[in-house]
């Protein structure tokens, strides 16, 4: 009956690795980090959406600008060449000159407004920039802890397969079943040393009774007055 704890530990361990692997404490702080990731990904793009868009608004300006001094140019070149001599042609260019240049004003005050705007959108889209390359670093190391620990995991657990490969043999076939069979309905524990006359496997003494007929008794098979696990006294 003596393979019978350590079939136990192998198989207890097992059940902790699978119970570990299924539940890394480094997958779900990687997935906490991924969905943090998701969100900033999205404000960064919807930052970015705003950056093109006042940066073309800041291009249409300069360049309805830009159309206005070569304009004003022209007119002003009009105006002082001596080729129009007609007061009201002349009056009419420095008119259309007057509006060009308070069309001007007013477009260059819209201009700065927008540069403005699009300096504090640049300073949130490089902090986010920022915040995303810190992420993404977090997430390296995150992922390289998992893998590390995915495979520690895997090893242990080939270890483990190994040494009840080697155990399962030296165990009786009915021994074996009812092992199995105990360990499926028990939570995985089927079989406790017996200490001091309590069962190790739920922590209740046997009585007086039991303990007396296990002393008095050739069966090879012991089990658990209380919880009806398999029963080992370990030598010594």
């Amino acid at each position: 009956m003596r393979p019978l704890l350590d079939l136990q530990r192998v198989d207890s361990g097992i059940d902790r690795l699978n119970q570990r692997k299924a539940d890394l404490p480094e997958q779900r702080e990687l997935d906490e980090l991924n969905e943090q990731r998701s969100g900033l990904a999205v404000t960064h793009a919807e930052a970015q959406a705003s950056l093109d868009s006042v940066a073309r608004e800041q291009t249409k300006l300069e360049t309805e600008i830009q159309q206005i001094d070569d304009k004003v140019s022209h007119e002003q070149s009009r105006l002082y060449s001596g080729e129009v001599s007609n007061p009201k042609e002349l009056a009419n260019i420095q008119a259309e000159l007057d509006a060009l240049r308070r069309r001007k004003s007013h477009l260059e005050d819209q201009e700065l407004e927008v540069m403005e705007r699009r300096e504090t959108i640049e300073n949130e889209h490089g902090d986010l920039f920022t915040s995303l390359a810190e992420l993404d670093g977090k997430i390296a190391d995150a992922t390289k802890r998992r893998d590390d620990a995915s495979i520690e995991i895997e090893n242990e657990l080939k270890r483990f397969a190994e040494e009840r490969a080697q155990l399962v043999p030296t165990i009786h076939p009915e021994v074996l079943a009812l092992y199995e069979d105990i360990r499926a309905r028990r939570g995985g524990v089927a079989v406790g040393a017996l200490v001091d006359g309590t069962c190790r496997a739920c922590g209740l003494p046997l009585s007086p009774m039991q303990r007396d007929e296990i002393k008095r008794s050739d069966e090879p098979i012991i089990r658990c007055e209380n919880c009806r696990r398999l029963l080992v006294i370990p030598e010594g």
